[in-house]
C-alpha cells in the first residue's frame, strides 16, 4: 500500500514518497506537534504481520535509536497507526552519494573529507556493536552543507527473520536462502566475500563496503559489477578491482587504504574503520603540507611575512596560555587512552575449542594465559604483556580452564582430573587436588578458596588452593528446571559469586541465565535472563556473553543487583558451540582480553570413511547431537537441541526426518537390538530418567527407571534383556548401572567408584563391556568381563573416550581428542588386544559418533557454518574507559 500526500499517521502528515526498497517505503512527512520535517519508513506489510520478526525488530530498533552521531541519520521512534507499522527518522535533505556519483567521479580533495566523516559515523556505530550490513552509495546522503549522513544503519539485521525468500534476480537487497529466509545480507555489488558466501559477518564487512564506496566515488565506476547477480558475486569472490581506474592524483596511502579495505580474506582485511579514518586524516594532512610547500616557493619575502605572522600568533598564544594557566580551575584527570593490541599465536596453533574457557588474563594486567592446539596436541601458554613470546608450561598433558589467583602470583588450571597451579614467576606445576575432569569454570577468591564446577548435572563446589577435600556450594534445583551451574566469578570481598544457571539439556546460552550466589548462605537468585559467562568489571559493570557479543549493565556490588538494561559493547567474541563458553577476560586494571570469532549453533550429520573423508548425510544443518544407527543401518536416531532437546528418527533411503518424542527434554537415543524400540533419557518425570518407545512412534513412552539422580542410556546387551546406563551422583560422579528388563527391573551397579565411569558398550557377543574412566587422572578406555566385572584391561594408551564396537566384534573404536582410533580385539576365547592405531584426524568433528554395520563408515556430527578457531587474541588496554562511555553507571 502506498500512502498519498495528506495522509495522517498518528501526529505525522505524509508530504511525499521519497524512496522504496526491500526494507520498506520512505516518505517525507511533517511532525504536526513539533513542526519539523521527518522521514517515515513504512515496514513491509508481510513483515509487520510476523509477530516474531516484529518483536526482534523492536529490540534492534531500540539499540539503533541509541546511535547519536552527526554522520548517522537518527531513528526517533517506532510506532503503529491504523495497523501500519513505521519508523520515525531524521529527514536528511540533499542528494545521495549514488546520485552525486552519477554526475561523474568526485575529485580526491572533495571525496576524502566526505569519507573521513563517513568513517567517523561507522566507527561510532561499531563501538556500540552495531553493523550496517548494507552500506552503499544509495544509503549515504550528502546535505546541502556537504555533510554526509549514513542512512538505514543496522536495519538489515533488524529486519532479519523467517519471511519468504526473495529471488536474487528480483531484489537488489539479497537474502540468504531457504535455510534462513529473509536474513538480509546486503546489495550485491557491495557485499563482502563472506556475505556472498552466506557466512557470518562482523564489522569487517562494513569496512569492505566502505572501500567499495570510496573506490566508486573516486572512479565513478562500481568496483565489482557483472551483467547478472551471479556474475557480480563471482567478481567479488575471484577478481580484483581495476586499480588503473583510480585518478592519477590518488596518493599511495589512499591506494593502500583501498587495498586493505578490499582484502578478500577478512582475517587480512583492515580490522577497524577507525584505522581508515586515521589514514584519510594523514592523507589530508600530507595534502595540506604539500600546499604549504607550494606557497613557500614564492621566495624569501613570502617566507619572511609568513614567519612574522606565525611569530605574532605564537606570542599571542603564549600569553593566552599563561593567563589561562593562572586563572583556570584545576583540570579533571585525563582519561587513559584505549589501545588495542593483537597477540598472535605461534604458526600452526589455534585456540582450543572446549566447553570451558581457554583464555584468561591476570588481575594486575601483567600476564595472559591461553590453551592452543596444533593437530591433536594442546599446550598451555603463559605470556607477559611486555614480552614478545609466549612461554609453554611444561609437564602438562591435558590442560583446560586456566584462571589466575587474585594476587596474580599463581595460574590455576586442570590437567585431566587434577586441579593444578603454577607460579607466574616460573617453576613446575603442583597438584592442588584430584577433583574430577571436565571443568566448566573456576574462580580464585581473595581468601584462597577456589570455586569451581565440573560437567553437566553438577553445581558449584569450593576447595582451598592449598588442597584438601572440596565441599558443595550449590546443586541445580531439578524441580525448577535447573540443569547446570557453571562459569563462576567470585566477586570482590569473596562473599558472593556470579555464575551461569543453565535450564537446557546442554550448556546453551539460549536457555541460561546470569545468577548471583551468597557464598555464606548458599542462596542464589537470577539477575539476567539469557546469557552466559558473567564477569565483574571494576568500573561497576556486569559483563556477560550472548550470541557472540559481550553485553554490559551497571551492577551495584553492595546490593548485588543490576541497574538499567544491558547494552552490547563488543561483538565478534569466540564462543564454543557446545557449552557456551565465551572467550574473554577482564583485568582489575580495566583491560579486556578476548578471542575474535564466533561459532554458530549449526551442525551437520556426515558419513565418514576409514580414511577420514566425509560427506553430508542430510541437507539441513541444526543443533544435532548423539547420532545412533539402527541395527540394520537404515534408520538414524539423534537428538536435536532447541529450548528442549527431543529425539528424531531419520530414514536414510527416503531422506525424511520424523520427530519421536514431544515435550520435556529427551535425548541420548539407544536402539534395542531388534530395532523395534528406542530407549532415551527424559525429564518428563522430573530428573533425567530412562524411558523407551516404539521406533515407529506408536503408543506412549514407557518409564523404565525412577531416580532423583540423572541417568542416560548407553548400550543394550545383544539379547535385549539388559540395558547399561550411566548415572550421576554427587558423591561418586558418573557410575555404570545395569537394568534387567526381566523380573523386578531394579537397577544394579556394574561399576561404582570415586572416579567417573561412563559410556558402557556391550560387545557384540555380550561377554565384555567397554567403557571410559578417569581413574588414571585422565580419560582412558577399558574392557571388563560381563557379568562378573572382575579385572580390567586398558585399551587406549595416551587418552581415550567414547568406545564403540565394530558389529563383527573384532575391532573397538574410540576417540582420542581429534583422532579416531581402532584396536583389533579377539573376544571369543581369552581377550586378545592389538596395538591402537589412528585411522584419521578430524578437528571439526564433535565427540559424538556411531559405526555403520559394515564397520567401514562412521556417522558423525560435524561443525556446520562456523568460523575457524581463533589464531590470535585481542588485548584492549584501558577498556574500562570505553566501557564507562558506552554504559554510564549513573
Amino acid at each position: 500500500m502506498q500512502l498519498t500526500p495528506g495522509t495522517k499517521l498518528a501526529e505525522y502528515e505524509i508530504l511525499a514518497l521519497v524512496g522504496a526498497g526491500g526494507m520498506g517505503k520512505v516518505y517525507k512527512a511533517r511532525d504536526t506537534k513539533l513542526g519539523r520535517e521527518i522521514a517515515i519508513k513504512v515496514l513491509p506489510e508481510a513483515f509487520a504481520q510476523d509477530k516474531e520478526r516484529l518483536a526482534r525488530f523492536e529490540r534492534e530498533a531500540r539499540l539503533l535509536a541509541s546511535l547519536n552521531h552527526p554522520n548517522i541519520a537518527t531513528i526517533h521512534d517506532l510506532q503503529e497507526s491504523d495497523g501500519i507499522r513505521f519508523l520515525v527518522m531524521e529527514f536528511v535533505p540533499g542528494e545521495t552519494l549514488a546520485e552525486r556519483i552519477k554526475r561523474g567521479p568526485i575529485p580526491v580533495d572533495e571525496a576524502l573529507p566526505l569519507f573521513k566523516q563517513i568513517a567517523e559515523g561507522l566507527e561510532a556505530a561499531h563501538e556500540k556493536a552495531v553493523i550496517h550490513r548494507d552500506l552503499k552509495p544509495a544509503n549515504i546522503k550528502v546535505t546541502p552543507e556537504g555533510k554526509p549522513k549514513v542512512l538505514d544503519f543496522g536495519l538489515a539485521k533488524a529486519m532479519a527473520g523467517e519471511a519468504a525468500d526473495q529471488g536474487l534476480s528480483e531484489s537488489p537487497t539479497m537474502t540468504r536462502g531457504a535455510t534462513e529466509a529473509g536474513v538480509l545480507l546486503g546489495t550485491a555489488p557491495y557485499m563482502s566475500p563472506e556475505q556472498a558466501r552466506g557466512k557470518a559477518v562482523d564489522k569487517r564487512t562494513d569496512i569492505w563496503a566502505f572501500g567499495c564506496c570510496l573506490y566508486e566515488a573516486l572512479t565513478g565506476r562500481t568496483a565489482f559489477l557483472g551483467e547478472t547477480v551471479s556474475d557480480t558475486i563471482a567478481r567479488i569472490i575471484e577478481r580484483e578491482p581495476d586499480w588503473e581506474n583510480l585518478p592519477p592524483t590518488t596518493s599511495a596511502s589512499i591506494q593502500r587504504l583501498l587495498q586493505r579495505c578490499l582484502q578478500k580474506d577478512q582475517n587480512r582485511r583492515m580490522r577497524d574503520v577507525g584505522d581508515a579514518r586515521i589514514e584519510i586524516e594523514e592523507a589530508l594532512s600530507e595534502s595540506m603540507e604539500s600546499s604549504q610547500v607550494a606557497f613557500n616557493k614564492g621566495g624569501w619575502r613570502g617566507r619572511t611575512v609568513l614567519a612574522s605572522i606565525i611569530g605574532i600568533a605564537l606570542l599571542a598564544s603564549i600569553a593566552t596560555a599563561v593567563a589561562f594557566w593562572i586563572f583556570a580551575p584545576p583540570k579533571a584527570p585525563a582519561q587513559r587512552r584505549v589501545t588495542r593490541t593483537v597477540i598472535p599465536f605461534s604458526p600452526g596453533d589455534e585456540l582450543t575449542r572446549a566447553n570451558s574457557n581457554s583464555i584468561t588474563s591476570s588481575p594486575d594486567g601483567v600476564h595472559v594465559a591461553y590453551i592452543a592446539r596444533q593437530g591433536s596436541s594442546r599446550q598451555l601458554y603463559l605470556r607477559a604483556k611486555d614480552e614478545l613470546e609466549s612461554k609453554p608450561i611444561g609437564g602438562v598433558e591435558y590442560a583446560r580452564m586456566p584462571f589466575f589467583s587474585p594476587d596474580s602470583q599463581w595460574l590455576g588450571f586442570w590437567d585431566g582430573a587434577n586441579l593444578m597451579k603454577v607460579s607466574t614467576q616460573g617453576g613446575a606445576p603442583t597438584t592442588i587436588a584430584a577433583v574430577g575432569a571436565d571443568p566448566r569454570g573456576a574462580s580464585w577468591g581473595p581468601d584462597g578458596t577456589i570455586v569451581f564446577t565440573l560437567g553437566p548435572g553438577r553445581g558449584l563446589s569450593q576447595i582451598s588452593s592449598k588442597g584438601g577435600e572440596p565441599s558443595v556450594l550449590t546443586m541445580p534445583d531439578r524441580e525448577e528446571g535447573e540443569k547446570t551451574h557453571r562459569f563462576p566469578e567470585v566477586l570482590p570481598g569473596g562473599k558472593a559469586a556470579l555464575f551461569t544457571l543453565g535450564t537446557g539439556d546442554i550448556d546453551s546460552y539460549d536457555v541460561a541465565s546470569i545468577a548471583v550466589l551468597s557464598i555464606e548462605t548458599g542462596d542464589y537468585r537470577v539477575l539476567i535472563e539469557g546469557g552466559t559467562n558473567p564477569r565483574y568489571s571494576a568500573t561497576g559493570h556486569l559483563v556477560y556473553a550472548r550470541d557472540g557479543s559481550l553485553l554490559a549493565v551497571p551492577f551495584e556490588l553492595d546490593k548485588l543487583q543490576i541497574k538499567g538494561s544491558p547494552i552490547p559493547v563488543v561483538q565478534d567474541v569466540a564462543m564454543s558451540s557446545v557449552g557456551g563458553a565465551a572467550e574473554f577476560s577482564i583485568s582489575s586494571d580495566g583491560s579486556l582480553l578476548y578471542a575474535p570469532g564466533y561459532s554458530l549453533w549449526k551442525r551437520q550429520v556426515v558419513s565418514v570413511d576409514r580414511e577420514g573423508r566425509s560427506k553430508p548425510l542430510m541437507d539441513q544443518q541444526r543443533a544435532f547431537l548423539i547420532p545412533q544407527l539402527s541395527p540394520d543401518g537404515l534408520l538414524l536416531a539423534l537428538s536435536i537441541d532447541a529450548a528442549n532437546s527431543n529425539v528424531w528418527v531419520y530414514e536414510l533411503s527416503r531422506g525424511t526426518l520424523t520427530r519421536l518424542t514431544f515435550g520435556f527434554d529427551s535425548h541420548r537415543p539407544v536402539w534395542t537390538p531388534d530395532g523395534s524400540r528406542v530407549a532415551f533419557s527424559s525429564t518428563r518425570a522430573g530428573s533425567y530418567n530412562l524411558f523407551w518407545q516404539a521406533a515407529d512412534g506408536s503408543g506412549q513412552p514407557e518409564r523404565l527407571t525412577t531416580s532423583e539422580h540423572p541417568q542416560w542410556p548407553t548400550s543394550w546387551s545383544p539379547d535385549g534383556k539388559m540395558l547399561a546406563f550411566e548415572e550421576f551422583r554427587p558423591e561418586t560422579g558418573y557410575d555404570i548401572i545395569l537394568l534387567s528388563l526381566d523380573g523386578d527391573r531394579v537397577p544394579k551397579p556394574f561399576l561404582q567408584t570415586p572416579f567417573d565411569e561412563s559410556v558402557a558398550k556391550f560387545s557384540p557377543n555380550g561377554r565384555w563391556v567397554a567403557y571410559s574412566s578417569n581413574e588414571s587422572g585422565h580419560y582412558e578406555v577399558y574392557i571388563r568381563p560381563f557379568p562378573s566385572a572382575e579385572g580390567k584391561r586398558q585399551i587406549s594408551t595416551g587418552g581415550g573416550d567414547l568406545p564403540v564396537w565394530n558389529s563383527n566384534g573384532k575391532e573397538l573404536f574410540y576417540l582420542n581428542e581429534d583422532e579416531m582410533m581402532v584396536v583389533d580385539v579377539e573376544t571369543e576365547g581369552e581377550l586378545v588386544l592389538g596395538t591402537p592405531q589412528m585411522l584419521f584426524e578430524k578437528p571439526s568433528l564433535l565427540e559424538e559418533y556411531d559405526v555403520a554395520p559394515d564397520g567401514q563408515h562412521f556417522v558423525m556430527i560435524e561443525e556446520g557454518e562456523s568460523q575457524p578457531a581463533p589464531t590470535q587474541l585481542i588485548l584492549v588496554q584501558n577498556w574500562g574507559e570505553e566501557l564507562k562511555r558506552l554504559v554510564p553507571t549513573n
